[in-house]
């Protein structure tokens, strides 16, 4: 827009130019011919006409153009009412001058004694021009105003159809099922209409078969490792003392290898169609089998949400918790007006200020799951499905770790 309007200046102050050059010019033609029109008169009897002194006889009016004519002696002897009684220029050859306020053509007369001056006054001339040139300029750039306004209406009219199929791709979810994008309203778009209809069936073709995979796999490693942990139980009371702290940790290990299992089976299952419900928070986190921490719930704890995917959401931020030592972990529910905040936060190690760093990078950019492992990925997932986000920071005083997830309250609000 700046650009083109300081275009538009440059082309009406270009346009001003060019218009005043060519009205001087026209004005200098007309006080040429005038002068012409005078020499002729005058010259049928120049001895008679320079015989008479001063002004001839005419009715008061306006003078664009005022004429002198010079006798042999150098003084004026004939003039118009307006013309001054001094010569205008001491001018003597046939041709244009300029005089102290005026602008002046000479002709000679025939016989060489007398010289005839035609002039116009400078500020006739300016005012001419001003009005000229000035009309001609506000009236091109009111034209060219009133271009740029249409021009813009009309753009955003042929850009409407763009912007409104822009708003539907930005609401397109193509891993709902059935999800196609609008009929756009030109033809011209129809066919990238198309290709992302197509591209988004593929998508859905491929993360269906995706999701499909992981829950197989998921569900084949349920029964191993339920096996497993049946099979350290009874190591557990059948070795020696020696042996306990290691087959302890085994199948610790083992429990948070069962506990990520279920987050897989319960984030596949939903799939995208998440199984809303009204539960208390405190009920939920009370069936969550992890060990060697205490939670504490604080706030309002009624909440909507999935409770499976929340379940193993919360599992992992509290199985992490319990491996960097933290032995308590409160958890704030705070009530917004669209959101609920699960604030977690432990007393543990926490994590120094490198890793949280790429931490909190790789959560905004959706990038990195090397850098947040299984445990934070799937809780991001899980936030995600509840049409929210995962925040990372250190404790309140700087220890331990603060988890925030932020959930859609209601599903209305998610429709919304």
């Amino acid at each position: 827009m700046a650009i083109s309007m300081a275009g538009g200046l440059l082309l009406a102050l270009t346009v001003g130019v060019l218009l005043h050059e060519t009205l001087d010019e026209l004005l200098d033609d007309g006080l040429q011919e005038s002068a012409e029109v005078l020499y002729g008169l005058l010259s049928q009897d120049q001895d008679l006409i320079l015989r008479h002194r001063g002004m001839l006889p005419a009715p008061s009016h306006e003078e664009g153009l005022v004429w002198q004519l010079i006798g042999r002696d150098g003084e004026v002897a004939l003039r118009s009412h307006r013309a001054p009684t001094q010569p205008l220029t001491a001018n003597r050859a046939s041709g244009f001058s300029d005089a102290p306020l005026w602008r002046v053509y000479s002709l000679p007369l025939p016989q060489g004694e007398a010289m005839l001056h035609v002039a116009q006054s400078e500020d006739h001339r300016h005012h001419a021009q001003l009005w000229t040139v000035g009309g001609s300029l506000a009236l091109a750039l009111l034209i060219g105003w009133l271009t740029m306004v249409w021009l813009n209406v009309r753009l955003r009219a042929e850009l409407k159809p763009l912007q409104e199929l822009s708003e539907a791709v930005r609401g397109f979810d193509p891993l709902q099922p059935g999800a196609k994008l609008p009929q756009p309203a030109r033809a011209e778009l129809v066919p990238m209409v198309v290709a992302l209809n197509d591209l988004a069936e593929r998508l859905l073709a491929r993360v269906a078969h995706e999701r499909a995979f992981a829950a197989h796999a998921a569900h084949a490693l349920r029964t191993p490792l339920a096996g497993i942990d049946m099979q350290l139980a009874v190591a557990l009371r059948e070795a020696p003392a020696a042996l306990q702290p290691r087959l302890l940790q085994t199948r610790e290990a083992a429990a948070r290898l069962r506990r990520v299992t279920t987050a897989l089976i319960s984030l596949f299952r939903a799939g995208g169609q998440m199984n809303w419900q009204q539960v208390h928070l405190k009920e939920l986190v009370a069936t969550l089998p992890v060990r060697g921490v205490t939670v504490t719930v604080q706030g309002d704890d009624l909440i909507w949400c999935d409770p499976d995917l929340l379940s193993a959401a919360l599992l992992n931020v509290l199985d992490n918790a319990a491996r960097h030592q933290a032995a308590h972990v409160t958890v704030d529910v705070c009530t917004h007006e669209r959101h609920i905040v699960l604030d977690v936060s432990d007393d543990g190690e926490g994590m120094s200020a490198e890793r949280l760093e790429a931490v909190q990078h790789a959560l905004q950019t959706g990038q990195g799951e090397d850098v947040l492992g299984l445990g934070l990925t799937l809780v991001d997932l899980v936030a995600r499905n509840h049409g929210g986000h995962v925040q990372v920071s250190l404790g309140a005083e700087g220890t331990g770790c603060r988890v925030i997830l932020t959930l859609m309250r209601h599903p209305a609000a998610w429709r919304a």
